[in-house]
């Protein structure tokens, strides 16, 4: 197939370019920089300028292709407005829908989040109400932008595929740095009873795969996760034995972190800058997640492959190559 990607340059949708590549497609990455400057593509992948938010660029990218997978996203700027996150999390998707079916494209594939609707009891289940955090633009947004795109769906006929995918980690993230750097360094947040729940970033691009090619579970949240959360302890003795170091022994406090990470974001946001450390970042240590996904397997065969020990080794020796750690 020709597959357009949306977020190209970021962590997910760098990887899911190459892989795709790899796995014998045409790949159009649609990016808003010049491709001279851009570096992480295999040859092969093509490059069209374009933006979400300008509706004539997407049908220069659009046209010719069978699928668009839709990965890009305003996130982590808290220091913007509400109205900044709506433009690209909210009318970029209605653009990006549109502007597919009026150019041909066979299918949208969209990437939403799990954290639209993750509150209440453990674990989350796909049909679960939506309740981000008022607070949180990037939710808040993000489940706005699912909610229009299940709708376009049910108006139109017109096929399109919702993921949900849990916290996503491996080589290229960048986003888990800093725990890596804080275990390496012996010093780590309370993990406490945490719960998180992963996926490997090799996983879900399968999971991208195959959903440009399902026949059925338009229009529904289909959740990509391991079969099973890790407790945040159990990572943190993961990623430890990963770098070939002791569990860390100075355990902070989550609370006061918590509560100046907060100050710290609202008194960055009124500056307009971005804060060095926000509530989404310290919600890593304090918000457990678990979902109950049977969608992957019903609609599109899937399954995890990778482990969550032989992940994180392979995101540990990425650290290390790039000189990271």
């Amino acid at each position: 197939m020709k597959i357009c990607v949306t977020g190209a340059t970021g962590f997910i949708g760098k990887q899911l370019c190459n892989y795709l590549l790899t796995s014998g497609h045409d790949v159009v990455a649609l990016v808003r920089s010049d491709p001279k400057t851009l570096s992480g593509f295999d040859e092969g992948v093509v490059f069209a300028r374009g933006d979400i938010g300008h509706r004539e660029s997407l049908v220069t990218a659009f046209t010719g292709c069978d699928v668009v997978m839709h990965l890009a996203a305003l996130f982590n700027h808290p220091e913007l407005s509400l109205s900044d996150y709506k433009k690209v999390n909210v009318d970029g998707v209605q653009n990006v829908l549109e502007i597919a079916r009026q150019s041909g494209v066979h299918r949208v594939v969209h990437c939403s989040t799990v954290g639209v609707a993750s509150s209440g009891p453990l674990p989350y289940a796909e049909d679960a109400p939506y309740s981000p955090p008022e607070w949180d633009k990037y939710e808040t947004t993000k489940a706005d932008g699912e909610k229009l795109a299940r709708q376009f769906y049910e108006q139109t006929k017109y096929p399109v595929v919702v993921i949900r995918p849990a916290q996503v980690y491996g080589p290229g993230d960048l986003s888990k740095l800093k725990f890596y750097r804080m275990v390496k360094k012996g010093v780590i947040v309370n993990p406490s009873s945490t719960l998180k729940h992963l996926i490997h970033v090799a996983d879900l691009c399968r999971a991208f795969e195959l959903a440009a090619s399902s026949d059925d579970g338009f229009g529904i949240p289909i959740i990509i996760a391991s079969p099973e959360p890790t407790p945040l302890k159990e990572l943190v003795k993961l990623v430890a034995n990963s770098l070939g170091v002791g569990s860390p022994k100075l355990v902070l406090p989550a609370l006061p972190i918590t509560l100046s990470a907060t100050l710290v974001e609202i008194l960055f946001e009124m500056l307009g800058k971005k804060p060095p450390i926000f509530r989404r970042s310290t919600h890593f240590f304090t918000k457990s997640v678990a979902f109950k996904a049977v969608n992957a397997e019903k609609y599109l065969g899937f399954s995890s492959q990778i482990a969550t020990e032989e992940g994180v080794k392979q995101t540990a020796a990425w650290y290390r190559r790039e000189n990271l750690l």
